[in-house]
């Protein structure tokens, strides 16, 4: 019986050692397991978060650098400030070893790189944009021996832009010593009337009303009679402080309406590129008649462009002209008065169905705004 009870036990002893060996061996694989799983977190976080610590230092010890030279030195004394305020940064830690080791710093969205901007309203920042956008002017002293022309080509701008701007009636008045207005871009000051809204201005010059606000600094749509406003090319009317007064006078050379300013653009033959003049609807039969006294110069029928039309040459270098005329009752070399009547309104030369004038007024070559003198 002994020895049955002995090889029982030896029989119960080796089942036993699979069971512990199959132990053992899931012990190391979830060892290794771990092992892997550990090595593969540390490689994807290096790839993910590299750092450089040593450029980190030195960076961090070039800024502060920086600040302490820009600061006044009382400045330079206060207090550093706690890590705390920087999100995201971590502080050295120490290893077994005591050596320090620098993590990597996520710099916050407040970096000591930007300046610190005070904060401004939302109408302060609508002010400054419209600003950066809007026209400038200068002042220009004219010198010896200059004159619109040059001045204007000086400026890369054209002739009327400076006689608009400035209201110029007389030419000859722009001397030695004169002072002028000069934009930075062609165009024109248009004088706000009674019934005037922005829109309605903008959209009669091709703009968008936002672009007329930008280009004359405004922050709202609102405007009051007898504010000027820039307007660029193709250009309306004008009006500054700044007119000179034209040594002769000129009075309306018809009834009617006006239906176009100079500068803007225009559907008349005879001024394809934009009105040189203004253009007057008025009734058909109705009277044209000089705007000045003067001398007939010139006279003609043009059958596409100015159809019959009238050139009156005045006293300082002026001539007016008249065209689109349904009869004329001058020729050329008579003396005419101011106000006699020298034809009928009409619209020969165009294809226009109402009787329509083109007025036009010159000084030594230079076309002025009609509308400035009456």
């Amino acid at each position: 019986m002994a020895k049955d009870n002995y090889d029982d036990m030896q029989n119960q002893r080796d089942t036993s050692k699979p069971s512990r060996l199959n132990s053992s061996r899931s012990l190391v694989w979830v060892i290794l397991i771990g092992i892997g799983v550990c090595v593969v977190v540390l490689a994807l976080w290096w790839i993910m978060f590299p750092s450089e610590p040593s450029a980190v230092v030195s960076q961090s010890e070039q800024t502060a650098s920086q600040k302490a030279e820009s600061k006044p030195q009382e400045e330079t004394l206060s207090p550093p400030v706690p890590a705390q305020a920087v999100t995201g940064a971590k502080m050295p830690s120490t290893d077994n070893a005591g050596s320090s080791v620098v993590q990597p710093v996520q710099v916050a969205a407040s970096s000591p790189k930007v300046s610190p901007v005070t904060a401004v309203g939302l109408s302060e920042v609508k002010k400054i944009q419209a600003q950066q956008k809007a026209v400038q002017f200068i002042d220009h002293e004219v010198e010896e021996g200059e004159d619109l022309i040059s001045i204007a080509s000086s400026y890369g701008l054209k002739t009327q832009t400076l006689i608009a701007v400035n209201q110029i009636r007389n030419v000859a008045a722009i001397t030695t010593g004169t002072v002028l207005r000069i934009p930075d871009r062609d165009g024109q000051l248009y004088t706000v009337r009674e019934g005037d809204i922005l829109s309605r201005i903008a959209s009669k010059n091709n703009l968008g009303w936002k672009t007329l606000m930008e280009l004359n600094g405004l922050t709202s749509d609102r405007i009051n009679i007898g504010q000027t406003l820039f307007i660029p090319d193709p250009m309306t009317t004008s009006a500054t402080a700044l007119a000179d007064v034209s040594p002769i006078s000129f009075v309306r050379p018809a009834t009617g309406t006006i239906v176009g300013m100079y500068g803007q653009a225009s559907n008349d033959p005879a001024e394809p590129h934009g009105l040189e003049g203004i253009l007057i609807q008025g009734k058909e039969g109705s009277a044209v008649v000089a705007s000045a006294s003067g001398n007939v110069v010139d006279a003609g029928n043009e059958q596409k462009g100015r159809g019959r039309f009238v050139v009156i040459s005045h006293e300082n270098g002026y001539r007016t002209m008249y065209a689109h005329l349904e009869n004329v009752e001058v020729k050329i070399g008579d003396g005419v008065s101011k106000g006699q009547s020298i034809g009928s309104i009409g619209t020969t030369g165009t294809e226009f169905t109402v009787p329509t004038l083109l007025f036009v007024i010159q000084q030594n070559g230079i076309n002025l705004n009609p509308a400035d003198f009456f």
